[in-house]
């Protein structure tokens, strides 16, 4: 056997002697020292204190972090609902101008309309032939109102605004507005004869009622 394999195996045997040399004093001081069972239920009772204090400490952190997580629940519903009125503001607001908008329109509509029945119902005199100047512009007016017009009409169906159909349908007080009254013992009582302005819907809404003329027989004739 070399020296260096001596070597390890004499400090192999010194680490197992050195082992065996500790574990032998920590029995013995086992042995020495015995458990003190005063002591270890006072420790017990010290540990279970500091339990019970720290469960205490954590139910009071629930507590609050319950009310905290209430009032944080009870600004959101309350921002939400103020966000929702606002945006129902917004819209109501938004479409109260656009519906004073339409009526705007309609207002031009009717003066449009107004000057095309004038131009249309225009009857150029009889020596027609010395005013062709005057025939030139009535048909230039004719073709710029109708134009105008059209445009206009276009703007209106763009915000589905369309025409409501009311001649020769009985009186719909929702949709329609009294102004004349006829007397036609032909036609049927309550039937609308003429609409002398017309009346519009907005998609589901009334935007303006018709003025109509509305015939009412008369008792003597029924």
């Amino acid at each position: 056997m070399d020296e260096s394999r001596k070597e390890k195996l004499i400090a192999q045997f010194s680490t197992y002697l050195e082992t065996e040399y500790i574990e032998e004093e920590e029995d013995n001081n086992r042995e020495q020292n015995p458990i003190d069972l005063f002591s270890l239920f006072t420790e017990l009772a010290a540990l279970r204190n500091e339990v019970k204090l720290e469960a205490r400490q954590v139910n009071v952190a629930l507590e609050i972090f319950k009310e905290t997580f209430d009032t944080v629940q009870t600004t959101h519903k309350q921002l939400t609902s103020q966000v929702e009125h606002c945006r129902t503001e917004h819209i109501n607001q938004k479409r109260e101008l656009t519906r004073n908008m339409l009526l705007a329109f309609l207002d031009i509509y009717d003066r449009l309309e107004a000057g095309m029945s004038a131009l249309n119902n225009y009857n150029p005199p009889l020596f027609g032939y010395f005013c062709k100047r005057e025939i030139s512009l009535i048909l230039s007016l004719q073709k710029g109102q109708a134009m105008t017009l059209g445009r206009v009409i276009q703007i209106l169906s763009r915000y589905r605004v369309r025409p409501l159909d009311v001649l020769e349908k009985p009186l719909d007080p929702h949709r329609m507005r009294v102004v004349e009254v006829d007397c036609q013992d032909q036609i049927k009582n309550g039937i609308v004869t003429a609409e002398l302005r017309k009346g519009f819907m907005w998609e589901e809404e009334i935007l303006r009622p018709a003025e109509v003329k509305v015939n009412k027989i008369s008792q003597e004739n029924s």
